[in-house]
C-alpha cells in the first residue's frame, strides 16, 4: 500500500477507518468498563467487611451509654430527700463509689432545683458552688424530669471539651428534686476511644457525630474532636447518614477526599458512627490490575489496529478490482473511435452482477 493511494474520499479509505474506528473503540470501551466493574466490585465488597464492622462499634459505643446512664439512674434513686438537703451526705455518697465514678474520667456531681452543684467527685474538678443551670442539658432534666445525654461542649469548670449525661432524682411523690451528672472528657482517654483509636484500614478510621448538634463528638483524628460539621448540601451522603440512613457509600468530603463510608446510629444518644476510608487505599490492591487492563487495551490498540488497516485495506483492494479495472476500461472508451466492447467481469458477486447490468 503506497501512502498515495489513502484518497480520503475514496471508498477503500473510508471503509477502512469506519472499521478501524469501530473497532478500537470496542477495545477501549471493554477496556473502561471492566476497569469500572472491578472497581465497583471491590467497593462492594469492602462496603460488605466494613458495615458489620461498623455496626459492632456502634453497638458497643450504645451499650457502654446505655451502662452509664443506667448506673446514674441507680444512684439517683438512692439519693432520699434527707440525703439531698446535706451536702456533707451527698459528698459522703459520692466518694463511697456509689454512682462509679471510673464510669466517668472527669467525674460526677449533684446538683439541686436551683442548678447548683452541692457535691462532686473529684472535689479537684472544682464544681461546687458553680451554677449549671444554664447547661441545657441539666435545665432540660430539672424542668422535664428527663435523663439525657448533652451535646459535646466546653465545660464550665474543666475548660476542655466535654459531654455530660444526667439523671434527675424524685422525691416520694415523683417530683424531681434535683440531678445526678456524669461527665465525661474528650480530651482525655475515655471509653469512646476503644473505638475512635482503631483504624480502618492504614489510613481510615472513625468519626462519631450528633446529628441533632451537627458536631464531631470524637474521632480517629482528635483533631475533629467538637469540628463542626459541613452545612447542608456540602456532604450529600453525610445529610443521608445523619438523617437516619444505615448503610454504605462512596463520595467526596469537605475536605476534597473521595471517601467510601458505612454508618450505623447510636440510638441510645442521636448519635451517628461512620466508619471510612480513603478510596486511594481502598482501591490500591486493583490500581495496578486497572493499569495493566489499560495499557494491555493500549498495546493491543496499535498491534491489532496496524493488522486491521492492513486486511482491511487489502481486502477491499481485492474486492474492488473489478470495479477498478471496469472505470479504467470506460474511461478507454470515452472519447476515443475504438469500438464499444463489454466491460470485463471477473467475479458473480454484487460488483459483477453491476458490471454484467451495465453489459446487458
Amino acid at each position: 500500500m503506497r501512502f498515495s493511494d489513502l484518497r480520503w474520499l475514496s471508498l477503500k479509505t473510508r471503509i477502512t477507518l469506519f472499521t478501524l474506528l469501530v473497532f478500537l473503540l470496542g477495545i477501549w470501551l471493554l477496556a473502561l468498563y471492566g476497569s469500572r466493574v472491578l472497581r465497583q466490585e471491590m467497593q462492594d465488597q469492602l462496603s460488605a467487611h466494613q458495615f458489620p464492622t461498623v455496626t459492632l462499634l456502634a453497638a458497643q459505643v450504645n451499650a457502654e451509654l446505655a451502662e452509664r446512664m443506667a448506673v446514674l439512674k441507680s444512684a439517683a434513686h438512692a439519693i432520699t430527700p434527707a440525703r439531698l438537703a446535706n451536702a456533707a451526705s451527698l459528698q459522703e455518697f459520692l466518694e463511697a463509689g456509689q454512682v462509679q465514678a471510673q464510669l466517668f474520667n472527669a467525674g460526677v456531681y449533684i446538683t439541686r432545683m436551683d442548678g447548683t452543684a452541692i457535691a462532686s467527685v473529684p472535689l479537684v474538678a472544682g464544681r461546687v458552688g458553680i451554677n449549671f443551670l444554664d447547661q441545657h442539658h441539666l435545665a432540660v432534666t430539672l424542668q422535664q424530669g428527663q435523663s439525657i445525654i448533652s451535646k459535646p461542649r466546653i465545660g464550665k469548670a474543666l475548660h476542655r471539651p466535654v459531654f455530660a449525661m444526667t439523671a434527675p432524682i424524685r422525691d416520694e411523690r415523683g417530683q424531681v428534686t434535683g440531678a445526678v451528672v456524669g461527665v465525661v472528657d474528650l480530651s482525655q482517654p475515655n471509653f469512646l476511644d476503644k473505638v475512635t483509636e482503631s483504624r480502618f484500614g492504614k489510613t481510615g478510621g472513625y468519626v462519631l457525630m450528633s446529628a441533632a448538634h451537627r458536631v464531631t463528638i470524637t474521632a480517629t483524628d482528635k483533631s475533629r474532636i467538637m469540628e463542626p460539621l459541613p452545612a447542608p448540601g456540602v456532604n450529600p451522603l453525610m445529610e443521608r447518614y445523619l438523617q437516619g440512613y444505615e448503610g454504605s457509600g462512596s463520595v467526596v468530603d469537605s475536605r476534597g477526599v473521595t471517601v467510601i463510608s458505612s454508618s450505623r446510629q447510636i440510638p441510645q444518644a442521636g448519635w451517628v458512627l461512620v466508619a471510612r476510608i480513603p478510596a486511594d487505599e481502598a482501591f490500591a490492591p486493583i490500581a495496578l490490575v486497572q493499569r495493566r487492563l489499560l495499557l494491555a487495551a493500549l498495546v493491543f490498540t496499535v498491534v491489532a489496529g496496524a493488522l486491521i488497516w492492513w486486511a482491511t485495506w487489502a481486502l477491499l483492494r481485492r474486492q474492488l478490482s473489478p470495479l477498478l479495472k471496469a472505470t479504467q476500461a470506460l474511461d478507454s472508451m470515452t472519447g476515443s473511435d475504438a469500438a464499444l466492447k463489454t466491460l470485463p467481469m471477473a467475479s458473480h458477486d454484487e460488483i459483477g452482477n453491476l458490471i454484467g447490468g451495465f453489459n446487458r
